[in-house]
């Protein structure tokens, strides 16, 4: 996989990536991430996350549009879950919470639309490895779980997958 496979194409204002499951991302304790394109006031990242993943409800101070490319996972927000296929398809505005959950054996890959800009690629992945990434690691550390094994059996989450998932062994 390159470091960076998007075609730039000979026509000013265009941008085409063919594969955007074939895409430079870093490795953090929520799966990889990755920037994909910027646009003048927009922007497009990934997130594969793997089986297992727990992320607890936590709030982004911009809304986003995200699309399920591949594999299942679960959408939490105010508490409640949602099973999230391929073709699924959510928003969530300014300062909203949502978690993702995982439990399944796959894992998914989901394609997330910002409607800003944000920082620029080189800055993007700094803030990824030099912040987020550790910043994760201190957190589970610190004894947040990141994965749903580490919750205990009686945990919300760890219901809900044995529901959607009883083979998983969660």
């Amino acid at each position: 996989m390159a470091d960076d496979t998007r075609i730039l194409c000979p026509t000013e204002g265009i941008q085409i990536i063919d594969d955007i499951t074939d895409q430079f991302g870093i490795e953090t304790m929520e799966g990889k991430i990755g920037l994909l394109i910027q646009g003048v006031g927009c922007r497009s990242q990934f997130f594969d996350l793997p089986p297992g993943l727990y992320t607890h409800e936590h709030p982004h101070p911009t809304e986003s549009i995200i699309y399920t490319v591949r594999g299942r996972y679960v959408l939490v927000t105010g508490g409640q879950r949602h099973v999230m296929n391929p073709g699924s398809l959510f928003w969530f505005g300014p300062e909203i919470a949502a978690g993702y959950e995982v439990p399944f054996d796959e894992p998914a890959f989901i394609l997330i639309f910002k409607g800003d800009r944000g920082q620029e690629r080189e800055a993007f992945v700094d803030h990824i490895q030099n912040t987020l990434r550790p910043m994760f690691e201190r957190d589970a550390a610190a004894g947040e779980a990141f994965w749903l094994s580490e919750l205990p059996p009686d945990h919300p989450a760890r219901v809900f997958a044995r529901d959607v998932n009883p083979d998983g062994g969660w």
